[in-house]
């Protein structure tokens, strides 16, 4: 077909527009990762990017052979949360929802950047939602359970190259650990990072650096500031540096949120806990529904938590309410009626009532 000089000037200057070259996984996922870095956001946030956003990128080329950004069309996301909900992770169970849907917005995030950079022309994401979280009862530990765990802390880990002094500076440490997660529920990057120049010892005040470098200040009670002490004074021994993080091993290392993770593991195990998670995470959940409990406003235990809204919190309320049994017991509708709460004359007359039907 022959065109116009108009139209053909204007077909040229069309196909003479540069094209955006196709970025690669690798250089994408880097690119991707460096920024995170430089807008400040936390070693913990960095690195789940880089496993979930990496595990994403890796199933893509397994199952389809892509290499680049722009060949992932939204049939393959979609086809990629099948996926995750029909399999199991590395440890061999199920995906939860709220996993999934923690995933999916990890690579959305990821996704979402690329258009923003340019580096993609159509969004694959653009009719993509969050797949829906099962709204699973967050379980708490009992008093009962929380007396056994304090007791399972003297059963540090034994061996030929642990002595039985380093075998009582564990124990010492993991009855810190634990007391000092239930007193203040501070997260659990939040416990490793903890340095001497964050303890204010005179005031019973824990300086925090949570999520995104924001600091806030939690109490953490008499009773984690004596176990914390005891820890210090005769195992841990005094900083020679201000700045040297409180928790360390048995060969003096700062220790690793891998390293608490074998802690409570260890503590499920001797205790013998079936019915819920024994976690540095758990201990946070216990503080919050126990600070609702004893009347702590909403406000003051998010600021205390580092949530930036009330969304959480909310859910700590719900569940705090779900186990007022003391209120079930004064207001059920069955045992207060009043013909299971009549006098004893009256329980006769019903009595003989009966008798007399059965006589008809």
């Amino acid at each position: 077909m022959r065109y116009s000089k108009r139209r053909q000037v204007l077909a040229t200057e069309v196909d003479s527009k540069p094209q955006l070259a196709s970025l690669s996984f690798e250089k994408a996922l880097n690119a991707f990762l460096q920024v995170q870095d430089s807008a400040g956001h936390s070693r913990v946030t960095r690195a789940d990017y880089k496993t979930v956003v990496g595990l994403f990128l890796r199933y893509m080329t397994d199952t389809h052979g892509y290499s680049c950004v722009d060949e992932i069309t939204e049939s393959d996301l979609l086809g990629w949360l099948a996926h995750l909900r029909n399999s199991n992770s590395s440890l061999g169970t199920p995906y939860s929802t709220r996993t999934i849907a923690t995933y999916c917005r990890d690579v959305l995030t990821f996704f979402h950047w690329l258009i923003d950079h340019k580096y993609l022309q159509v969004d694959p994401t653009l009719l993509i939602n969050e797949p829906k979280v099962e709204k699973a009862l967050i379980r708490v530990f009992t008093d009962e359970e929380l007396k056994m765990l304090d007791v399972a802390c003297d059963r540090a880990p034994s061996g030929r190259s642990i002595t039985p002094d380093e075998r009582r500076m564990l124990a010492a440490r993991d009855r810190a650990v634990l007391w000092l997660l239930l007193s203040t529920g501070i997260r659990l990057s939040e416990l490793c990072g903890l340095r001497f120049c964050d303890l204010d010892w005179d005031k019973g005040m824990v300086l925090v650096k949570g999520k995104g470098a924001k600091e806030r200040r939690v109490p953490m009670g008499t009773v984690a500031r004596q176990h914390l002490n005891t820890y210090i004074v005769y195992w841990r021994g005094a900083p020679a540096d201000t700045n040297e993080r409180v928790f360390t091993t048995v060969f003096g290392k700062p220790v690793t949120p891998s390293a608490i993770k074998q802690l409570f593991a260890r503590l499920k195990r001797v205790v013998g806990i079936t019915d819920k998670r024994v976690s540095a995470h758990t201990c946070r959940h216990w503080f919050a529904v126990s600070s609702i409990k004893r009347g702590v406003p909403s406000v003051v235990l998010q600021d205390w938590l580092g949530h930036e809204d009330l969304k959480m919190i909310k859910t700590y309320i719900r569940l705090a309410e779900q186990d007022h049994s003391d209120l079930y017991a004064k207001f059920s509708p069955v045992d207060s009626l009043e013909m299971h709460t009549s006098s004893k004359e009256k329980r006769g007359q019903l009595r003989d009532w009966r008798n007399s039907r059965k006589k008809v």
